[in-house]
């Protein structure tokens, strides 16, 4: 993960899920069975991704993020098309 829109879904990613700072994050891993995140703390981690990139992900869409690249190709085109 490389760019800014990475540093901040992963930044938010060790927040929520209480991850050291040295933890590499993948696109592989499981939200929930691997990194330990429940159904609050996916709510959590939505709202932290909204705010700190001014997008805005929606409930509905929460039940649809399974891995860490679910989430990271859904914020990518919410991005851009609020940047379109």
């Amino acid at each position: 993960m490389s760019d800014i829109l990475d540093e901040q879904l992963v930044k938010a990613l060790k927040g929520v899920a209480e991850l050291p700072e040295d933890f590499e994050v993948t696109g592989e891993q499981n939200l929930r069975s691997e990194l330990g995140i429940d159904s609050l703390g996916m709510i959590d981690l939505v709202m932290h991704v909204e705010e700190s990139l001014g997008i805005k992900i929606g409930e509905d869409s929460i039940g649809n993020f399974a891995t860490v690249a679910d989430l990271q190709n859904h914020v990518r085109e919410l991005s851009a098309t609020a940047a379109a």
